[in-house]
């Protein structure tokens, strides 16, 4: 069924997955460029290329990531190995103070909204800075300029952080919309039972899906002589009995896809072992509605049952049900009726 719903993670490494592998492409693609303009003025070392190999493993790690914990991990690696590979260059190139914040700064701070979690962010930006001082190990001429240094490194650090939390805020905000809107596409709003959408969608899934083992049972529900108490008691009390009807419904078929159609019309599809186990399920929905008062009311509900025949349609099986219903409710209503084969009705 389309309404199978994500959690905000998985929604998280969908959206990330794409930015995170293109991203590191591009990085490694960028060193690799830098390397080759730096080789032209003069020579470097070979073994510098060495780091863009590295980066194209990572990709590739990247590539076959499943979480948003394995995406930060091969992007602190890959980022790691940028730095490494733009600081050991900047050394070969004879000025690396000149370059050390440039470096950490390009690096850290434009991938600060790729991140799942703030923490993660803030851990790849230390990472950053932790090896390209390690790399260059930059000396300061004036305790000042290590003191300023330090200072700008901080703040990069929160305004990375600070830029990820608000990434994941407007994440969040969007993921709880989509849910809301989710629930409004997938839900009678009323009893709260899937709705007529929801039902239809998961019935074709398992009507062409072809894999299942046990036989397919529909059953369509009509509350009996709803007019009447809608007309006799008003619509407020009408809407409680669709109300608790839908909660015995839930109640007797959580394993099964059932739904409120629409009216006084709800529906199950079950998947059970045989006939008697889906006359079985019908007999307990009628018994459990007509066992619940409410108001004084004595309920009553009517249910026709159709097995799915090999290579029936959807709309055939429903409308078999349908025609099974109108015999229950000829029958006297408060009971169940099971629809004739489809070779019988032709």
């Amino acid at each position: 069924m389309q309404g199978t719903e994500e959690s905000l993670e998985q929604k998280s490494f969908a959206q990330l997955r794409p930015l995170k592998i293109s991203s590191e492409i591009l990085a490694a693609v960028a060193c690799c460029v830098v390397l080759f303009v730096a080789s032209r003025t003069q020579p470097i070392s070979p073994w510098l290329y060495g780091y863009c190999a590295i980066a194209g493993v990572i990709c590739f790690l990247t590539y076959r990531a499943r979480t948003t914990r394995e995406l930060w991990l091969t992007g602190l690696l890959l980022l790691c190995t940028c730095t490494a590979c733009l600081g050991s260059l900047a050394i070969a190139l004879g000025n690396p103070l000149l370059w050390f914040l440039p470096i950490g700064l390009v690096l850290s701070l434009p991938v600060s909204a790729m991140h799942f979690h703030p923490l993660q962010a803030l851990s790849t930006g230390a990472a950053i800075w932790a090896t390209l001082f390690y790399t260059v190990q930059p000396a300061f001429d004036r305790q000042l300029d290590l003191t300023l240094t330090l200072i700008l490194i901080t703040g990069s650090l929160l305004v990375a952080t600070l830029v990820c939390q608000t990434f994941c805020l407007i994440r969040k905000d969007v993921f709880d919309l989509q849910h809301q809107l989710h629930g409004m596409a997938y839900k009678d709003t009323l009893t709260g039972l899937p709705n007529r959408r929801a039902f239809i969608e998961r019935l074709t899934a398992t009507v062409e899906d072809g894999s299942a083992t046990s036989p397919l049972f529909f059953l369509m529900l009509d509350i009996d002589d709803f007019k009447k108490i809608n007309d006799g008691y008003g619509h407020d009390v009408g809407d409680r009995v669709l109300v608790e009807v839908g909660r015995l419904l839930k109640d007797r078929s959580q394993s099964h896809n059932f739904a409120r159609l629409g009216g006084e019309e709800f529906a199950v599809a079950a998947q059970v072992h045989d006939l008697a186990a889906a006359q079985g399920l019908a007999l307990a929905i009628v018994e459990a509605v007509n066992t619940s008062p409410l108001y004084g009311l004595t309920l009553s509900i009517s249910v026709g049952v159709a097995e799915r025949e090999p290579g029936e349609s959807m709309f055939s099986l429903m409308r078999r049900a349908d025609l099974a219903l109108y015999d229950a409710k000829s029958a006297g209503k408060n009971r169940f009726a099971m629809a004739p084969s489809e070779a019988a009705n032709a």
